[in-house]
């Protein structure tokens, strides 16, 4: 019986999956393959974004193309980051760092992991209507301290953890 465990488990969860999908179909399923959040199964859904939100968005085409050409993320893959700002928020990237209404969100790097140059944002004022910041607190990360805010029009929706893969490093 143990052999079967995972077949088991893995056809309860298609089954589960395929049903929510029936009964809630603005809500959706993705997956997590990058190393910033643990890797795993997320629910999409519709709700009101906010500060500390978990988002899945579509960055803006040329961070995209950048991103699948260094493998970062697949062609037309999403990102999921955590609203750290929204409109009316203080922004500011002086001395290689991004704050936040004055709190320190991380270090800015001049290079990636292999010592390619990362694009660099500049910026020192309020965060106007219509964007938000999207980080994941890591000083490793590849968000917005580098690309800068995002539209609130690329966002898919909040993701919420489904079904996860422990034991994945988690360093995008």
């Amino acid at each position: 019986m143990k052999r079967f465990l995972p077949l088991i488990s893995c056809t309860v969860f298609l089954i589960a999956v395929g049903v929510l999908s029936v009964m809630h179909p603005e809500k959706k399923l993705i997956y997590n393959y990058t190393d910033s959040l643990p890797h795993g199964f997320y629910m999409i859904e519709n709700e009101l974004v906010r500060k500390g939100s978990l988002i899945a968005f579509h960055p803006e085409k040329k961070i995209q193309r950048m991103m699948t050409e260094r493998g970062y993320l697949r062609e037309g893959g999403y990102l999921m980051k955590y609203v750290a700002a929204e409109p009316g928020d203080s922004i500011c990237t002086r001395q290689g760092k991004l704050q936040i209404n004055g709190e320190d969100f991380g270090r800015i790097l001049e290079t990636d992991r292999k010592g390619r140059r990362l694009p660099a944002y500049h910026y020192n004022g309020r965060l106007a209507e219509g964007y938000l910041v999207a980080i994941k607190g890591k000083e490793d990360s590849f968000d917005s301290r580098y690309f800068g805010p995002i539209s609130k029009e690329s966002v898919i929706g909040i993701a919420r953890p489904l079904w996860l893969f422990t034991g994945t490093n988690h360093t995008q």
